[in-house]
């Protein structure tokens, strides 16, 4: 995929600009970039999405959060309706799940041109890794996890933080070895430089 291996560590921190770089190296090559973030609820994600997109020109972001369902994420449908239609091209347009709300709302498009950062905790799902040209996971202690998610989604969800995300993720990344994929493994405490 022409992207350069690291052999990183969650306790080893990457800097914003080597991030950048090897975003950067991977434009050289081709029109679209597609960038996945994955990690744990809490983690930094969409931080470093954020950052990634403050940083760089031509920057899209497509969060895993915006395929739940009401009672899942619905990957097949980000495979279907984002990663096939960009890759083949084409503009991509999706909807997009309202958290506050709890319905879906028309209309997301993203451009098959640029950086297309994918940023959730399955963004580097099987289904989704080998079309990644830069693969990043982000890593935070629990601890710091649960307080994030908290702080974002009030006292009253830390029972289904607790009992149901935390266990859930648990779960996908023993399964699925997405740490194991990723060409970065930054730290999720650190602040960016």
């Amino acid at each position: 995929d022409g992207v350069a291996r690291l052999d990183a560590r969650p306790s080893a921190m990457t800097p914003l600009s080597e991030i950048v770089q090897r975003i950067d190296d991977a434009r050289r090559t081709t029109s679209l970039v597609l960038v996945g973030i994955g990690g744990h609820g809490g983690s930094g994600k969409s931080t470093l999405a954020a950052h990634i997109a403050g940083t760089l020109d031509e920057v899209q972001v497509v969060a895993t959060d915006s395929f739940w369902n009401g009672a899942g994420f619905d990957l097949d449908r980000l495979r279907t309706d984002v990663v096939d239609v960009i890759l083949e091209g084409s503009v991509a347009t999706y909807d997009e799940w309202d958290w506050h709300a709890g319905v879906p709302r028309p209309g997301r498009s993203v451009s098959p041109t640029g950086v297309v950062v994918v940023e959730g905790v399955c963004a580097l799902h099987q289904m989704f890794r080998d079309d990644m040209a830069v693969r990043i996971w982000i890593d935070a202690p629990q601890e710091v996890r649960l307080e994030r998610g908290v702080a974002r989604d009030g006292e009253e969800s830390r029972s289904t933080w607790v009992d149901v995300w935390m266990p859930n993720e648990a779960a996908y990344v023993e399964r699925d070895e997405p740490v194991a994929c990723a060409h970065l493994v930054v730290d999720g405490t650190a602040p960016y430089s």
